[in-house]
């Protein structure tokens, strides 16, 4: 599987990341209850139930690191259609709609960045791409990523997850 970014980083820019994915994930949900909301009182159409069963959806993924760049594209793009719609047909006084505005601002640029920058180390993504090091006999550590065009040369040694 290709991705868009090339490694993942453990210690603290894993932890960085880690943060930005909880942080964007309790804005789409914030998101996803503001669309729900007027929905359960009003005869509001399907589509608004779909918008804000993807942001929960993508909130959901970006909390466990799964997807990471799938999660924050379609994250994005929900968050500027959900913003859309709050501006043109939620009744929302100025100061509750720049509020929203703001969240909504916050919660796009979060999930445009996570998708470009991937998951961090500390995320089910970088447990299923089978990230692991090579322990070799003399004591050295080196990534398979790092020795793949060196297969046939290298020692015979253990493969341990990181």
């Amino acid at each position: 599987m290709d991705r868009l970014y090339s490694k993942f980083p453990a210690g603290s820019v894993g932890l960085a990341l880690l943060l930005l994915r909880l942080v964007d994930a309790l804005g789409l949900v914030g998101e996803a209850l503001h669309l729900f909301i007027p929905s359960a009182t009003s005869s509001e159409p399907v589509s608004l139930l779909l918008l804000g069963l993807v942001l929960a959806a993508g909130a959901l993924l970006l909390m466990l690191g799964l997807r990471t760049s799938l999660a924050g594209s379609a994250a994005a793009i929900c968050t500027a259609a959900a913003a859309l719609y709050a501006r043109h047909h939620l009744k929302l006084s100025v100061g509750a709609l720049d509020a929203w505005g703001f969240l909504f601002a916050l919660v796009f640029f979060l999930s445009s960045s996570l998708a470009l920058l991937g998951p961090g180390g500390y995320s089910l993504d970088a447990r299923l791409s089978g990230w692991r090091s090579i322990k070799l006999p003399s004591g050295q550590s080196i990534r398979e990523d790092e020795v793949a065009s060196e297969i046939g040369n290298r020692k015979e040694g253990e493969y341990v997850d990181r």
